[in-house]
């Protein structure tokens, strides 16, 4: 009778790799930058347009609203972009210095509106 000699494996746990669609980042990029595009025209509008008579606080929490979908979505999308190439790309990294700029912008329009 013969005997069927198996060589040993060494098995290292891995975590799932989780690969999501980014139909979720693209649309609350999208969302984002339309609020903070709002907020830009109704900043820079002339007096004598429909939205002038709008306060600070609209366009202020404009930005402020569009800064955090935009941290959200670029934070998502740097995530997604690590996880599928297992280790960290220049896209990935750009993507989490988007959403660290996104959200410092939301934080400064947020202080100037308290002040």
């Amino acid at each position: 009778m013969t005997q069927l000699l198996e060589k040993e494996r060494v098995r290292t746990e891995h975590l799932p790799q989780l690969f999501r669609n980014r139909t979720m980042d693209y649309t609350l990029m999208v969302i984002g930058a339309l609020i903070a595009a709002f907020g830009a025209y109704t900043y820079f509008v002339p007096s004598t347009w429909v939205l002038a008579g709008l306060s600070a606080v609209w366009y202020l929490s404009s930005w402020i609203v569009g800064g955090v979908l935009l941290t959200a979505a670029f934070g998502l999308l740097g995530a997604s972009i690590r996880d599928r190439s297992g280790y960290w790309t220049t896209n990935a990294v750009l993507s989490f210095a988007l959403a660290t700029l996104s959200l410092a912008g939301a934080v400064a329009a947020a202080v100037v509106l308290i002040i």
